[in-house]
């Protein structure tokens, strides 16, 4: 019998306190104890597992966050847009929601020449 379905009409069993068993449907009637003793190997079990998860920046060996800020890949999103201060063609953005959510996000550009900043609020 796959628990926790009646063995003649298919249908969801309920079980008291006391371990009666009864169908809802049709007069099927047990208890639990007969039904583990019987069936050990029909009750459901389930193993999952978690995915391997990064291993967050302040948790890495001091040596390993020195490489990784000497990191020359770009950290940011980048976008084909000329610094509006030494007109270097590509710069760094991110957007942070700072006024109510019906209004739009504001973008934050930093160029990777000059290092200059600037926003713009959408």
């Amino acid at each position: 019998m796959p628990w926790p379905f009646c063995p003649s009409c298919q249908s969801t069993l309920k079980v008291d306190k006391s371990g009666s068993i009864e169908c809802n449907v049709c007069p099927y009637r047990s208890n639990l104890s007969d039904v583990v003793v019987s069936s050990t190997s029909g009750l459901p079990s389930s193993v999952t597992y978690s995915a391997d998860r990064p291993i967050p920046l302040w948790a890495k060996t001091d040596q390993e966050q020195a490489a990784l800020k000497r990191s020359t890949e770009p950290t940011r999103a980048t976008i084909e847009e000329p610094c509006i201060k030494c007109s270097h063609p590509e710069v760094g953005y991110y957007t942070v929601q700072l006024r109510s959510v019906d209004e739009g996000q504001t973008v934050f550009y930093e160029c990777p020449n000059c290092k200059h900043t600037w926003s713009i609020n959408n």
